[in-house]
């Protein structure tokens, strides 16, 4: 990234940050490269030097929020300390609103399901829990804890979150560690 010219840098970040609030507010189709670039002020030539198109910015805009959030969570291995990534989760997606809006919004699952895979696929050397369970079992483990830790964060939210963050994450993480736990050790 160091070798990337200052100007574009800040061009794509300019283009990135505007993209992510028009995301907030609008569904993602309706999203347009004019109306982009009408709200960051630049040309739409200057646009395409840098994309192809919206979905390219969104691809970028993904691979981050997967890197961000493997950031957040690398110093432990997901499937040995499920009430950790419970709790990262929760505060992780309470912090950014738009991880929030691609949790909560059923519509943006698919969206999601990219975030998922991209954070399985690069941090695949954080879960060293799993390298000798059968891979249809890494399967289904992978897709308990995340629907369970997703599903149990959108009934949160869908509850207007009445109930503090911290009982949240209590109740979500004993559901689920129990669940896993007797999984890890039955392999």
């Amino acid at each position: 990234m160091k070798d990337i010219d200052l100007r574009v840098q800040r061009t794509k970040k300019l283009l990135k940050d505007n993209f992510k609030e028009m995301f907030l507010d609008l569904d993602y189709e309706k999203i347009t490269v004019k109306e982009l670039c009408e709200k960051a002020m630049i040309n739409r030539r200057t646009f395409y030097l840098h994309y192809e198109s919206i979905d390219d910015i969104l691809n970028e805009v993904l691979s981050e929020m997967a890197r961000d959030f493997l950031e957040y969570t690398k110093d432990y291995d997901h499937f040995l300390n499920p009430k950790k990534i419970v709790k990262d989760y929760f505060l992780f997606t309470n912090s950014d609103p738009l991880f929030e809006k691609l949790n909560n919004s059923i519509d943006y699952n698919y969206l999601r399901e990219i975030v998922n895979s991209r954070v399985r696929n690069l941090g695949k050397e954080n879960f060293k829990s799993l390298y000798n369970i059968d891979e249809f079992k890494v399967k289904m483990m992978v897709t308990y804890l995340n629907s369970a830790t997703v599903n149990m964060y959108r009934i949160w939210c869908e509850d207007g979150k009445k109930v503090p963050i911290e009982e949240a994450i209590l109740i979500a993480s004993n559901l689920i560690e129990n669940g896993l736990k007797n999984n890890i050790k039955s392999s």
